[in-house]
C-alpha cells in the first residue's frame, strides 16, 4: 500500500492525472493498481513483453556447479521469478538457494522474501556501481559469483568482478521483446496529448517507445509530457532521446516512484493555489 505523505491532506493526489504505464503488469505486482489507488486515470500499454530465454543451458549448467558458487546476484525481480519457475520445472528444491550468499536490489529482495529466501547484501546505491563498491569491501578475489540476469544486461558488474580476480558465471533467465500488438491506441494518446505522465521502467522500454513513434512526427509530441523513470539507466536513456525526466526516485521501486509522483503533483497544485492568492 502506498502511504500518502502525511503533510498532504488529499487522499487521492493523482486525481485527474492521465498516466501511461508501459510495463507488463502482473496480478501480484501491479503498478497500475497503486496509481489508481491514488486517483489516477491509468492507460496500460506495455512496451516490453517478458519471456523465458531461448535456451536454459547457461542456467542448468550453473546448477550443476552449485558447489563452487559463493554468491548469486539477482539484478531484477524478473530474474528471481524466472529462476524459481525453472527450478520447479526441473524438480529442484528452491531451498538450494539458501546455501548461497545472495546479493540483489530491492525489487529482487522483495520477490525473494515472498519465497522465504533471505538476502545477504542489498547495496545502498541501487545500481551495479553501488553493488560493486560494496562487494569490493568483501575482497571478492577468488570467489565465484553467479549472475542471474536478462538476455542483454549491462556488463559493468561482470567486468568489474573480473578485474577484482573473481570468477564469474552468467545465466540468462529471461529476455525482453517488443510486444506483437496494435500500438495505434497508444500512439493516439500521445499524438492528441491526452496524457500527463508516462512511466518508463527500463532502458528497453525507452528504446521500444522511440522505435514505434512514426518518423514523420514532429518532436513536440513529448513537450508537455511528464516522464517518471525507474532507475538511473532508464532515466539516462530517456534523456538521451530528448525526454525531460521529472521523477526518478532514489530508491528504485514502484512504491517510491508512485509516492514521488504524488508529491510532485501535490506540490505543483500547492504552488498554483499560492499564485492565485
Amino acid at each position: 500500500m502506498i502511504r500518502v505523505n502525511a503533510k498532504l491532506k488529499n487522499p487521492t493526489p493523482l486525481k485527474g492525472q492521465n498516466i501511461l504505464v508501459t510495463r507488463q503488469e502482473s496480478s501480484d505486482h501491479s503498478l497500475s493498481e497503486k496509481l489508481i489507488g491514488l486517483g489516477a486515470e491509468v492507460h496500460n500499454h506495455p512496451l516490453i513483453s517478458i519471456h523465458p530465454p531461448d535456451s536454459w543451458d547457461s542456467f542448468d549448467e550453473a546448477l550443476n556447479q552449485l558447489n563452487k558458487i559463493d554468491w548469486v546476484v539477482f539484478t531484477s525481480r524478473n530474474g528471481v521469478l524466472f529462476t524459481f519457475k525453472r527450478l520447479v520445472e526441473l524438480g529442484v528444491s528452491t531451498k538450494i538457494l539458501k546455501s548461497l550468499r545472495i546479493a540483489c536490489f530491492p525489487a529482487a529482495e522483495e520477490a525473494l522474501r515472498q519465497k522465504q529466501i533471505e538476502t545477504d547484501l542489498i547495496p545502498s546505491h541501487h545500481q551495479s556501481e553501488g553493488l560493486i563498491q560494496e562487494l569490493k569491501q568483501l575482497n571478492p578475489s577468488g570467489l565465484c559469483f553467479w549472475l542471474v540476469q536478462a538476455e542483454e544486461p549491462r556488463y559493468t558488474l561482470q567486468e568489474e568482478l573480473l578485474k577484482m580476480n573473481a570468477e564469474v558465471m552468467i545465466s540468462t533467465v529471461y529476455c525482453n521483446r517488443i510486444p506483437k500488438t496494435d500500438f495505434s491506441p497508444f500512439l493516439q494518446l500521445l499524438r492528441l496529448k491526452r496524457l500527463d505522465w508516462i512511466v518508463l521502467a527500463s532502458a528497453s522500454a525507452v528504446r521500444n517507445l522511440f522505435s514505434i513513434i512514426p518518423s514523420h512526427w514532429d518532436c513536440d509530441w513529448s513537450n508537455s509530457l511528464k516522464v517518471a523513470c525507474l532507475g538511473e539507466i532508464t532515466a539516462s536513456a530517456a534523456v538521451s532521446h530528448g525526454l525531460k525526466v521529472e521523477i526518478q526516485p532514489e530508491v528504485q521501486d514502484f512504491e517510491h516512484l508512485v509516492q514521488a509522483m504524488a508529491d510532485h503533483v501535490s506540490n505543483d497544485e500547492g504552488e498554483h493555489e499560492t499564485n492565485l492568492e
